[in-house]
């Protein structure tokens, strides 16, 4: 990514105009960041429901770092974090720094946090993170900026006018977002605490096989009768290994989608505690990449196919994890994750399609690598492709 270099050009000569204070650097003493936010959001003719986070907010300091690094926080006298209800990548931050200096070197990071927030859509939502692979970060005099907008060029007209005074001005930031306490979630320490009772893969398997379910914990209950509810559902006599694998998988994808609370950014949205296991992904629905590759690991032991969880990663280092299943003596690699991607903003009643829902179903290794897929674990190579979708 690393547009910063660019976006600092077209700025410098954007900013190369009469009326711009340009004495060592700065910008004109009358400039704040609540200004900037709301010129640079005021700009986007379709802007998404947001909220902002100002350094008044305690949760300031937290997201902070996030942008600028943890050594560079502290040199930083006053902010403004925007963003989006909902999974969403758009989002703008400003920030004021104690010199030039220390905004000009925060870019790096801000361009760090905008590769991750690429990361973290790529393969689950295409459009957010093509979104994201646009976001653009620079430093200007004491402040520093980033946004990922649908307009950057109109965002980029709109920093210039801010900052030459040429603005009229876009009213008031809390005209066009909500503040942090009305966006919707209650504090997170008001919630009470979740009672503990962990997930047990070898609890569930081996009571879903025995049929004796009373020693399981409420949790795992719970899991087991919904595997028994859904085999029973998709599965019947006759039906081969491979047929009941896809089953699982189609079911899957219908029936679930990834948390969209762990891809919204800021301080609002709690992502389901249990989005890692079975637990979150059959009783509440949700799930992330662990969420999926946990469960279709328990639907193909419940069902007898030798399956395999890997963890790796993906998009040049963001976590991710997938299966490997073998059938009649070969390995195919199935990533249930990437065959649920989400093309219209989480919209709930949204269905990807079934040929898409296939696209990750018994692929190759090497498939895998050419779809930016990294790994470092010793485990088969998927080699086979009878039962491949593709």
């Amino acid at each position: 990514m690393k547009k910063a270099p660019l976006l600092l050009l077209v700025l410098s000569l954007l900013l190369a105009v009469p009326g711009c204070a340009q004495e060592e650097g700065d910008v004109p003493d009358t400039t704040d960041c609540a200004q900037l936010a709301a010129a640079i959001l005021a700009s986007q003719s379709d802007l998404p429901e947001m909220y902002a986070v100002t350094a008044q907010d305690p949760e300031f300091d937290a997201g902070a770092p996030l942008y600028v690094g943890g050594e560079l926080a502290g040199s930083v006298e006053d902010g403004v974090l925007c963003y989006p209800v909902g999974p969403l990548a758009s989002e703008a931050a400003v920030f004021l720094f104690d010199s030039p200096d220390h905004a000009a070197a925060a870019v790096e990071t801000m361009e760090d946090y905008l590769d991750s927030r690429a990361a973290a859509f790529f393969g689950y939502a295409p459009g957010q993170a093509a979104l994201a692979e646009g976001g653009e970060a620079a430093a200007m005099g004491r402040f520093a900026v980033l946004f990922i907008l649908e307009e950057p060029d109109a965002a980029r007209r709109a920093l210039k006018a801010a900052l030459s005074g040429e603005a009229e001005g876009p009213g008031e930031l809390f005209d066009l977002v909500s503040p942090l306490r009305e966006a919707g979630d209650a504090d997170p320490e008001d919630e009470p605490p979740s009672e503990p009772d962990a997930y047990d893969h070898d609890a569930v398997l081996a009571a879903y096989r025995s049929g004796d379910t009373s020693a399981l914990t409420p949790k795992n209950l719970a899991v087991c009768q919904r595997l028994s509810a859904v085999l029973a559902q998709i599965v019947s006599p006759g039906m081969s290994q491979v047929e009941k694998e896809l089953a699982v998988n189609d079911w899957m994808v219908f029936n679930a989608q990834y948390d969209p609370a762990e891809l919204t950014n800021g301080p609002v949205g709690t992502p389901d505690p249990d989005n890692a296991n079975p637990y979150g992904f059959l009783v509440n629905g949700l799930g992330i990449c662990l969420g999926y590759s946990n469960t279709f690991q328990l639907f193909m032991d419940a069902l007898g196919i030798p399956c395999l969880t890997v963890h790796g990663s993906a998009h040049g280092g963001e976590e991710h994890a997938w299966n490997l299943v073998e059938l009649e003596g070969d390995w195919y690699a199935v990533d249930v994750t990437w065959n649920d991607p989400v093309f219209e903003d989480f919209e709930p009643s949204y269905q990807v399609r079934l040929a898409y829902a296939r696209t990750y179903f018994n692929v190759t290794s090497d498939f895998l690598r050419k779809t930016d897929h990294q790994w470092t674990e010793d485990v088969p190579e998927a080699e086979g492709t009878k039962w491949s979708y593709r």
